[in-house]
């Protein structure tokens, strides 16, 4: 066999490979890029959330009425329950709010409108200025801009990367079962309740960490109010919908034991000073107190964040608990 001929017969086998790695990557599209849904591509890895969703928008071109922004513990709650629908869940692993408006922005050009409702779930963990996180991302530029680059939807297909994680979701969609951490193709995220004994580990690991890492130390605060009148000021059509984020009332024992309560009241003060009013669900009640409620010390488990999306948006939800939920206007604000 001449070279040529092996040359051209290696070309064809090559060739004939990224295009199947290309075909199977886009049939199931673990990078959100695609909008076909079938039983094999029902389950997704949330690997790269911040990617994934900057994907989905870029690429879907669908129009949304509301949208919301925050960090995990706002991504287990279905955007399908907010009342001003349609809704996308913007949020992602550990959202600071400096990263808000970059998303905003983008979001609003994607949709082709400005968003007439923006939900955004705060954690107080995020006012600590010197607050150092497990994992680091990049700047919301980074993804943005990955996923408007020249033929991105498509180099990314050849990706042996990608292919890892669409042999996973193949793997778990075949399988048909929840799995934790993973989307359905309507972004909506699961959370599956585990033993007792797991849960009591993760809620010491979370104790621990919170206490050194996020209220001790060396926190300082770091004040919220000029992110929030920048986003009131940059969209002054848009009603903006604040609330807080409900953590177990152990770990909010913590923010007391550290001396953070008056940051905590500081806190929710900037945010009705600027938006009127906020609904806080860290404040102790029957919801935080019972950790039936939740997976860990700071995540619930996704019907608690239906209750949630009703209480914010509006919808007449007689399941919630009368003391969830406490609406804070100026009058009120401590």
């Amino acid at each position: 066999m001449n070279s040529t001929r092996w040359l051209w017969i290696t070309l064809g086998i090559t060739l004939l490979i990224l295009l199947g790695v290309a075909g199977f990557n886009a049939w199931i599209d673990p990078l959100w890029t695609f909008d076909h849904a079938h039983r094999f591509n029902s389950i997704q890895a949330g690997f790269n959330e911040r990617q994934q969703k900057t994907n989905h928008l870029t690429f879907t071109k669908r129009q949304y009425k509301s949208l919301v922004l925050g960090s995990s513990r706002v991504t287990y709650i279905d955007q399908q329950e907010f009342g001003s629908g349609p809704v996308y869940n913007y949020a992602v692993n550990n959202m600071l709010p400096y990263e808000y408006a970059d998303y905003i922005d983008y979001a609003v050009q994607c949709n082709g409108k400005e968003f007439e409702v923006i939900y955004i779930g705060l954690d107080f963990y995020a006012t600590n200025g010197n607050l150092t996180l497990p994992n680091r991302f990049e700047d919301p530029s980074f993804y943005i801009q990955t996923a408007r680059k020249f033929g991105y939807r498509y180099w990314s297909l050849l990706s042996f990367d990608t292919l890892e994680y669409a042999w996973q979701n193949l793997q778990s969609s075949r399988a048909g079962l929840p799995v934790n951490f993973a989307y359905s193709r309507s972004n909506v995220k699961t959370l599956q309740p585990t033993t007792p004994e797991e849960k009591e580990q993760r809620i010491a690991a979370n104790l621990e960490w919170y206490a050194s890492e996020a209220y001790g130390g060396d926190y300082e605060y770091a004040s919220i109010k000029n992110t929030l009148q920048t986003l009131q000021q940059r969209y002054p059509n848009t009603r903006f919908v604040l609330f807080t984020t409900p953590i177990a009332e152990p770990l909010y024992q913590e923010i007391i034991k550290a001396g953070r309560l008056p940051d905590y009241q500081r806190w929710i003060k900037e945010c009705v000073e600027v938006f009127g009013q906020v609904y806080d669900f860290t404040t102790p009640n029957s919801v935080t107190r019972n950790l039936e409620y939740f997976y860990d010390a700071s995540h619930v488990y996704p019907a608690v964040g239906t209750w949630i999306a009703h209480q914010v948006s509006g919808i007449d939800d007689p399941s919630i608990p009368e003391d969830f939920g406490r609406l804070i206007t100026a009058a009120d604000s401590p």
